[in-house]
């Protein structure tokens, strides 16, 4: 018997429960209405990548955002322990069903964690403890499993009603805590046989039988991202599985292991799970105020705006060399701001990093003055580089400023920088008519004031 108490669920339980790895790729699955199984749809074109989400537990519990390499993207405190979570298969919705008592399934906000709705659960899978896998299929059904039993169920999740799935684990066998719908049409479902050993790995076919294609090493949950199953396993490791046989083994399957997180994993999903190819998209837009030329002396304000384009949750996260700004200009103490997210900066390198909802936008801001005298190249550039999946820039060059430092005029009777025209005013600045002020051509010295001086031309 298993020992439901807190302390056994949080490592091995609860990895257990998430840890079923099911990759699945959209091509949908057989009703039990006893009618012949439509054929398996062809594979089509590979998915761009997309992040990968996971859920730990216990004191801390978080959901984290990783790439594909298993860098951390983004993180956000959750109010409670999961069981699992699952993205919509649009990817606007992220679900999460609690661990491991009382069935509930929630929404939950993916920018900051916090919950948005919950529906009771009625039907058979009310009265099922430790729910440990939830993945959405590509008709917007949950497929959910549980540590504690065999069966596998479907939940709507508009109204909470569930049902009996038409297909199980094997006797002995239970939800290891995932379920992902493959490119082929199959669905991958990870098994747990105790809370020890490895994982068995099941190919639920489209007419709902059930063959083992091999094992991973204790797995807790699953995403898949470009048509590739990472499985996260309960020591905390991000493994890739390099391929999944189409026939019946128990051999270990051949992974990689990306990332050693020493996290302690509840669940996974990605915005692919469900066999759709939702793909994060944001874009970025620079701009520096004022724009075009500057004199030395002068504040310039930087503008970044990020907006989230896709229908999923999306990092907008960037990075701003400001190198070739700093050698002209220093930046001005407590300007960095955002709107959202956290912006930071390193030596000469700004980086903002942040989650945002579809259609939302963050700001940030930052401020420099140009040096005087300014022993620069007298050039200001710097470009805003997208550093998470799916990023781009608006437009061609809406990631690229670029500001010159006007020539200072030494000439006598002319002070400074000049206008357009080429006339200074008392402080070597033109007036919008290009005639010097009362003192004549703006050194301070001249009498003539009322004829306009020939323009310079530097």
């Amino acid at each position: 018997m298993v020992n439901h108490r807190r302390p056994v669920l949080g490592r091995v339980l609860t990895s257990a429960a998430i840890g079923l790895v099911l990759a699945t790729t959209g091509a949908g699955l057989a009703q039990a209405d006893g009618s012949v199984a439509p054929a398996a749809p062809q594979p089509r074109a590979v998915c761009p990548p997309t992040p990968l989400w996971a859920n730990t537990g216990g004191a801390s519990a978080s959901l984290i955002q990783y790439d594909n390499a298993g860098n951390t993207i983004s993180t956000a405190p959750l109010v409670r322990d999961y069981g699992d979570i699952a993205f919509s298969p649009n990817g606007s919705t992220l679900y999460g069903i609690n661990f491991p008592d009382a069935a509930t399934l929630y929404t939950i906000d993916p920018v900051d964690g916090a919950e948005t709705a919950s529906t009771p659960i009625t039907g058979p899978l009310a009265a099922v403890t430790a729910i440990n896998g939830l993945t959405s299929r590509a008709d917007g059904m949950l497929i959910v499993g549980s540590f504690a039993t065999s069966q596998i169920f479907l939940l709507d999740p508009a109204t909470g009603v569930s049902t009996l799935f038409p297909a199980s684990f094997p006797a002995g066998t239970v939800s290891a805590g995932d379920f992902i719908t493959l490119d082929d049409g199959d669905i991958l479902a990870f098994g747990a046989p105790d809370t020890t050993s490895p994982s068995p790995v099941f190919r639920i076919r489209p007419d709902n039988t059930v063959i083992q294609i091999g094992t991973v090493p204790q797995t807790f949950g699953a995403a898949k991202s470009a048509g590739q199953v990472y499985a996260f396993a309960s020591n905390g490791d991000i493994n890739q599985i390099n391929s999944l046989s189409t026939t019946a083994s128990t051999a270990p399957l051949p992974v990689t292991t990306v990332k050693a997180t020493g996290s302690g994993f509840y669940g996974a999903t990605s915005t692919q799970d469900a066999g759709t190819c939702v793909a994060p998209a944001y874009t970025i837009v620079k701009k520096a105020t004022p724009a075009g030329k500057t004199r030395e002396g002068d504040t310039l304000t930087y503008t970044v705006t990020v907006r989230n384009t896709g229908t999923s949750a999306a990092s907008g996260n960037f990075s701003d060399d400001l190198g070739d700004v700093l050698d002209d200009a220093t930046l001005v103490a407590g300007s960095v701001t955002s709107t959202s997210g956290t912006a930071t900066v390193t030596d000469s390198t700004l980086t903002w990093t942040g989650t945002l909802a579809p259609g939302a936008t963050a700001t940030v801001t930052y401020k420099v003055k140009v040096d005087s005298p300014d022993n620069g190249n007298r050039r200001l550039t710097n470009i805003a580089v997208p550093t998470a999946p799916g990023g781009t820039c608006a437009t061609s060059r809406g990631c690229t400023t670029t500001v010159k430092v006007e020539e200072k005029c030494d000439k006598p009777g002319h002070g400074g920088y000049g206008d357009t025209n080429g006339y200074g005013d008392d402080n070597g600045y033109g007036d919008d008519n290009g005639y010097g002020d009362d003192s004549g051509y703006g050194d301070g010295k001249s009498r003539t004031t009322w004829m306009k001086p020939t323009a310079v031309t530097h």
